[in-house]
């Protein structure tokens, strides 16, 4: 396990033309321990990202169906990654798990934004940031309950 965790901060709303290197900022912090973890805590791994089109919608200021970003924090977004530490009870090491757990390599969360996840047959911890993940699924749905 390297020792940085590299996160990207929401460093500047975006206004006209998209200019990633002013509205993000890479940082590196060290990696949790086992003995940085509170009880209840677990830290994951990020694998995959799903980047979204809400995306774009989160990074305003004003609120829609869920509270914007707000500056200085971690990029939100949904990641697909595996259990690496844990004091929490109802995670182990090695549980794949997805949840909104922003654009960072290591996660430290209590579990509360997160489920374990076991692909079907045929599927892959990737398709949870695709078909099974939150674009898949609306598109899914819109075809079977459009209007």
């Amino acid at each position: 396990m390297s020792k940085e965790n590299t996160q990207v901060l929401f460093s500047k709303r975006p206004f006209g033309v998209f200019d990633p290197k002013e509205t993000f900022t890479i940082v590196k912090n060290p990696i949790p321990t086992l003995a940085d973890l509170k009880d209840g805590q677990l830290l994951v791994k990020a694998y995959y990202l799903s980047l979204d089109p809400a995306m774009r919608g989160w990074m305003n200021a004003t609120r829609s169906y869920i509270r914007p970003v707000e500056i200085n924090e971690i990029m939100r977004g949904q990641i697909v990654g595996e259990v690496v530490l844990s004091k929490n009870p109802k995670f182990k090491v090695g549980d794949k798990v997805q949840g909104f757990l922003g654009w960072q390599e290591y996660a430290l969360t209590n579990g509360q934004d997160i489920e374990k996840i076991t692909p079907p047959p045929g599927a892959s911890l990737r398709d949870y940031v695709g078909i099974f993940g939150g674009t898949g699924m609306t598109a899914y749905f819109g075809l079977l309950d459009g209007k």
